[in-house]
């Protein structure tokens, strides 16, 4: 008796696999969850689950999903943090005469960059130098190198506190 084959399979067999990996590349991408992506596919969410689970390709058009959209965030973030122009374009309907007349009107709009995105880009991408608690942590590692401190669990606080040793 034949084996039962999985989507995955039945896929490959039918050639459309290449297709579905790359839908749930985008739409991951575009942060789709699980349950939409399974319902693109025409699978239930618990097999989406087995599939990822069960085949490399399958768990790296994920991972290769996730990696755009990361990509694609930062891209924008850059944008925001450069400053960047955009073109708006509005379509005005106007009556003349009892005749409609179509009239475009472009727009360019001028976005400064914003400092904000600026430092968030130089810390994620350059480190703790360009952090706004540099000197602060430097110190905490410093301490913790040293173990100059003791932190101990104060239960009227609630939380940890440095000891008096």
């Amino acid at each position: 008796m034949a084996r039962v084959l999985d989507s995955f399979e039945r896929w490959e067999n039918q050639g459309t696999l290449k297709e579905k990996l790359r839908t749930i590349e985008d739409l991951v991408s575009k942060n789709v969850i699980q349950e939409k992506i399974a319902t693109v596919l025409g699978i239930s969410e618990k097999t989406l689950q087995k599939l990822k689970n069960k085949h490399v390709e399958f768990a790296r058009a994920f991972a290769k999903g996730e990696l755009d959209m990361k990509d694609n965030l930062i891209g924008a973030i850059y944008k925001k943090a450069m400053g960047f122009e955009h073109e708006e374009i509005q379509t005005l309907i106007e009556d003349q005469n009892g005749r409609s007349k179509k009239k475009i009107v472009k727009t360019k709009k001028y976005y400064p960059p914003d400092l904000n995105s600026a430092k968030y880009l130089l810390v994620v991408r350059f480190g703790r130098s360009f952090n706004d608690r540099k000197d602060e942590l430097d110190l905490m590692e410093r301490r913790l190198d040293e173990k100059q401190d003791e932190w101990v669990l104060d239960p009227e606080v609630g939380r940890e506190v440095e000891s008096d040793d």
